[in-house]
């Protein structure tokens, strides 16, 4: 069992360097098979296809992204604004050494794209945003209740906002390579735009 799973991970990083070297479109199950140096029998037992090798791909990087981010979730040190001060910082810091994301999502704004790819994109992508509106709405709901947070805010509007400007930011920081650039001053949008609405007065 444990060697199974060794060669499926060889050869899911191998086509991870592949994919974001070359392109999704330009790599072959042949090419995987040959520079893993495993047999393309054994390739195909573990994927059935292409597509279905870069699906396990962006969702190990997506559940590094998860894991990262449940530290600060379940970090029983830190109180509830403190929470999603840190979430947002680490999501993005997280999210910024995820280089075969960063690969498919350029594919998906500035090039055509493959259908297949963007559709498996935006499967594992939105599978991470519901689990996003599920740990986030948690903490809002905690912070009000413990008086910490506005008891007006809205936490299902609230959230859905956050992602949708954390989201925003990922095409200009990982796109267009301006996050190591920008990241200094990231802690004061956190404080001024994104925190300062839940803010008691």
């Amino acid at each position: 069992m444990q060697k199974t799973l060794g060669v499926k991970a060889d050869i899911m990083n191998v086509a991870e360097k592949l994919f974001c070297r070359f392109g999704f479109n330009k790599i072959s199950m042949d090419r995987i098979a040959k520079e893993s140096k495993h047999a393309k029998g054994s390739v195909y037992y573990h994927f059935s296809s292409k597509i279905n090798l870069m699906n396990s791909i962006l969702e190990s990087e997506l559940e590094k992204i998860r894991t990262d981010l449940l530290a600060t979730i379940n970090d029983s040190t830190l109180s509830e604004p403190e929470k999603i001060k840190k979430y947002a910082l680490v999501r993005m810091e997280s999210m910024n050494n995820r280089y075969s994301y960063h690969n498919v999502l350029k594919n998906r704004v500035l090039e055509s794209g493959d259908k297949q790819l963007m559709e498996c994109f935006s499967k594992v992508h939105d599978a991470l945003v519901t689990w996003e509106k599920e740990q986030l709405t948690a903490i809002i709901v905690s912070g009000k209740n413990k008086g910490v947070f506005r008891p007006e805010i809205d936490a299902s509007k609230y959230v859905n906002s956050l992602i949708m400007m954390l989201s925003s930011l990922e095409f200009p920081f990982f796109i267009f390579n301006l996050y190591d650039k920008y990241k200094n001053s990231f802690d004061y949008m956190i404080d001024e735009i994104i925190f300062k609405p839940l803010e008691t007065i």
